[in-house]
């Protein structure tokens, strides 16, 4: 978390957290975990000044918009930072349990997810444009409810060893990771065959993968030009399938909301087209996140300089 790139924190490290959170949470129980995490949080708040650092500046941002002064409660500060990092922590909690099989243990809400249903019905496929917002480990909950196969396309070093990890908790898992490879096309084969075999294939499109500074475009964010991946949105001018942002947010204590957000309905897009409907598809999901982070913004967990970051990229 005190990483000057984010892709320096290894996934490693956070299969290490999840396992220590199972075996506490079978030794523990519930209600000693929630005071567990809060020390935790005041530890990074204490002696993690990169993360302090960075979720200042961000709530400072969300503090300067009056729309979302009311979710945030109180002008930023340490109260508010500490806040951030126990949501953060909360989220690995959550999901460690609901990857481990509790299934009842949290109340889910639907905001318009029901549409993922009907696509299952009928085998169709989605690319869903997911964000560092909430808990995206969540969606194992629907694909284990409702039977559905999601595919997760994310920057791990060895995605053999996340999916490794998932069959340990629960070999019926229908989550799969893809690891995300810049420098190969191996991993666009794998998400339009997981399309063509109408599965989701779930894509967090706010961090831009090391190597490709030459390949993200710039947006306005929170009132600041940042940098974000064009790869996804470039992925989804070649796949014949419907775009969504999908998020799963924490309401409160063992209480979310699954939310779909149609983006773009499946369209085939000439190539001399795609360029341009990549950046307007781009924007759209930005102001999307956007709103959401102004709406829940201790659920956004990007725990480094993301615009200092973003002008680097582009210089």
């Amino acid at each position: 978390m005190n990483a000057s790139h984010w892709s320096e924190v290894s996934e490693r490290g956070s299969v290490r957290a999840l396992r220590f959170a199972a075996w506490a949470h079978r030794h523990l129980g519930r209600a000693p975990m929630r005071v567990l995490l809060r020390c935790a949080s005041l530890y990074f708040f204490a002696f993690a000044p990169g993360v302090r650092r960075a979720s200042r500046s961000y709530l400072e941002r969300i503090w300067q918009r009056p729309d979302a002064r009311a979710a945030l409660r109180r002008a930023p500060g340490p109260r508010s930072v500490i806040a951030h990092i126990y949501s953060f922590a909360t989220s690995v909690y959550d999901r460690m349990v609901v990857l481990g099989g509790e299934l009842d243990a949290y109340q889910i809400e639907h905001d318009r997810s029901g549409e993922i249903f009907a696509l299952a019905r009928e085998k169709r496929g989605a690319l869903l444009l997911g964000a560092h917002l909430g808990s995206f480990e969540l969606l194992w909950y629907l694909s284990r409810k409702y039977d559905l196969a999601i595919n997760v396309v994310a920057y791990f070093e060895n995605a053999a060893r996340i999916n490794g990890f998932l069959d340990s908790l629960d070999p019926g898992t229908r989550v799969r990771a893809i690891g995300l490879d810049p420098s190969s096309v191996r991993s666009a084969f794998e998400i339009r065959a997981c399309i063509e075999r109408g599965e989701f294939v779930v894509i967090l499109a706010d961090r831009v993968p090391p190597g490709e500074r030459a390949r993200c475009a710039q947006a306005a964010f929170l009132g600041a030009s940042a940098a974000f991946p064009i790869g996804p949105f470039e992925l989804a001018g070649v796949l014949d399938c419907p775009v969504s942002l999908a998020l799963c947010v924490r309401t409160g204590e063992g209480r979310y909301r699954t939310v779909l957000r149609p983006l773009r309905d499946a369209a085939r897009i000439a190539r001399a087209e795609r360029d341009a409907r990549a950046r307007e598809l781009l924007l759209g999901y930005v102001a999307a996140l956007e709103s959401y982070c102004t709406r829940f913004p201790y659920e956004w967990f990007n725990f480094f300089d993301f615009w200092c970051e973003s002008s680097e990229r582009a210089a």
